[in-house]
Formats: C-alpha cells, structure tokens, sequence
C-alpha cells in the first residue's frame, strides 16, 4: 500500500471563518520553502521561534499568537474575533527581543458576512453619482432574451 503524505506541498496560509468569532488557518509549504526556513533557524537565526499571529488592522495590532513547533503542514484555531473588525494571519518567526519575520500573510479579511474589505486607495462611487451615460454596452448584438433554450 502507497504511503500517503500529510500536506499538499503548497506554499498556502488560508484562513476559514467557522463562525462569527473563529477562524481556522491552515499552511503547508513546499519541501524547498521547508528548507530554506529550516536553514534560515539554523544558520540566520537559531534562537526565534516560529510563530503565527492574528493581526488587527484598525490599529490594536497583534491581538493573539500562537508558537509553533515546526515547519510542517498544520492548522490552529484562532477565537474570540470581533466580526466587524479588519484582521490578517501572519506566519514568521518572533526573536527574544520581539522583532518579527514575516514568512507569510493571508489577504486582509472581515467576518462580518457581505462586508468585503477594499484594498486601501480604491474609492467606490456611489449610485446616487453615476450618470445613465456612463453605460458602455457590450459588443455585438444583444439578445431578446435573457434566457437561452439551447
């Protein structure tokens, strides 16, 4: 019988809301993201420790971390979110004097459902201010029909 692996040799850190108030985050790395980490610990850096943190984005700052023991594929529970507020998972390595290395960082998110978080910079109109002539209409004809009985 083949011997299965635990991961799928990804460099991934993923974030999935349980609720309103938790998130599980997962990671997997590849073998070669594995050994430049290990070398990094061993040779750079021998006394910090990997650790994965939940980060505020509203100005708290880190609001929990959790120390991990190696670098293989796993996942940890993050609780206790506030829904409306803006996080990010970071993956790195914190020394003694509590500098961080950052290995990897999920995508800003919100728990909140329908609440999406936008990108700083983007400014959004809103309906009141669009103008019926601002429609550009697709190429080519268009159908009768929205539906397609084909």
């Amino acid at each position: 019988m083949p011997e299965w692996k635990y991961g799928y040799h990804q460099n991934v850190l993923i974030y999935l809301p349980q609720d309103l108030h938790t998130i599980f985050v997962y990671w997997d790395f590849t073998p070669a993201r594995m050994q430049t980490l290990a070398d990094f610990y061993q040779h750079v850096q021998p006394r910090m420790q990997l650790i994965l943190r939940l980060c505020r984005q509203d100005g708290f700052g880190t609001e929990q971390q959790l120390p991990l023991a190696g670098l293989e594929p796993g996942g940890r529970y993050f609780y206790n979110l506030d829904p409306h507020a803006v996080y990010q998972v970071e993956l790195g390595a914190r020394s003694p004097e509590e500098e961080f290395v950052l290995f990897s960082r999920t995508p800003a998110f919100r728990i909140q459902p329908g609440q999406p978080v936008e990108p700083a910079g983007i400014r959004r109109l809103p309906p009141a201010e669009l103008a019926p002539d601002w429609t550009i209409p697709p190429p080519g004809p268009q159908p009768s029909s929205n539906f397609n009985w084909s």
